[in-house]
């Protein structure tokens, strides 16, 4: 009772026709952010531990209280309805608030806790961090589980209000608040090639990055890069002959293949672990940029995820150190 008068008081999202707060059960409140994290029942109900009956009764009382449909089925998944989503950011903040200010101070045992951590990244992201998360998380908290989610600058914020991720790493400059942020490293680009199949070796020198053709990674399909203004200035440009949004693909088209790649060191130098490419620093002088975390304002104080957010640091530590 106390909790739902709370959350009329603070939030005002609350305009169920109802005299009696005492009717409305907060629980409701933690089953639709579930439903509307995982747009489905079944995962629903196993991400707050009941079982899809409970869920889907607990579906039928919201339904009832906001007198609206809140999801419906669609293409196999509940797709929330405009109600729904005019909800949901409030919902989050009151399940939040509670839980930071209200329940801050319970302890978190990694090795007991069975949650779900949530993680956004590019894949080459996933392939530069995963490997060392994964052994960590496997050690210190065995009946955890992770998601890992693709995480760009155009679905970030979106992402993290919603709690579909709980943590993101990358490059997004342009997030801002209620989004906290850590910078991680900082990034370089480098060349990634097949030295036998191009007959060059590192270092390249500028007339062999000019005289080979280049793969460029881009979401956008745009074919321009860091590199193209600075050779502009020179007065020379290079030949770009295929543009892909598939980070993970490229280096095995570069292997027995006659072209070069720029990509960020810490992913070139697994692609050279991995499918024994070359690496070589740019021949020009290009600007890096900052690696960082990023999360979510009401999950900066929570325990669980000041866990997680540690065991990203600590997985990135060594290549932190030799940036």
């Amino acid at each position: 009772m106390v909790a739902a008068h709370y959350c009329q008081a603070r939030y005002h999202f609350l305009f169920i026709e109802m005299t009696d707060l005492r009717l409305f059960d907060l629980n409701l409140l933690i089953a639709f952010d579930a439903l509307i994290v995982e747009r489905n029942v079944t995962r629903a109900a196993e991400r707050v531990g009941i079982g899809q009956p409970a869920m889907s009764y607990a579906l039928s009382r919201l339904r009832e209280l906001f007198a609206d449909d809140l999801f419906v089925r669609a293409s196999g998944i509940m797709q929330p309805t405009t109600r729904a989503l005019e909800l949901a950011p409030s919902i989050a903040r009151v399940i939040a608030d509670i839980r930071n200010n209200v329940l801050s101070d319970r302890a978190f045992d990694p090795g007991k806790t069975e949650m779900t951590f949530r993680f956004g990244a590019a894949d080459h992201r996933e392939v530069a961090v995963l490997p060392k998360m994964l052994e960590v998380l496997r050690r210190l908290a065995p009946q955890s589980r992770l998601v890992v989610r693709r995480a760009d600058g155009d679905n970030l914020s979106t992402m993290l209000e919603s709690g579909a991720i709980d943590l993101a790493m990358g490059y997004f400059p342009d997030a801002r608040s209620p989004l906290q942020s850590e910078v991680l490293f900082h990034e370089e680009f480098v060349c990634v090639f097949d030295a036998k199949a191009c007959d060059v070796s590192a270092p390249l020198s500028l007339e062999d990055y000019l005289d080979l053709p280049h793969i460029v990674m881009s979401l956008r399909g745009e074919p321009g890069g860091i590199a193209d203004p600075v050779l502009a200035g020179m007065g020379k440009r290079r030949f770009v002959f295929m543009v892909t949004p598939h980070f993970l693909a490229v280096p095995y088209l570069l292997h027995g293949f006659r072209a070069l790649a720029a990509m960020p060191r810490h992913f070139a130098e697994h692609c050279q672990r991995v499918v024994s490419l070359a690496v070589s620093p740019l021949p020009i002088k290009t600007e890096g940029y900052d690696v960082s975390i990023y999360w979510h304002a009401r999950t900066d104080t929570d325990p669980a995820h000041r866990w997680f957010r540690n065991l990203v640091r600590e997985a990135m530590r060594p290549a932190s150190a030799s940036s």
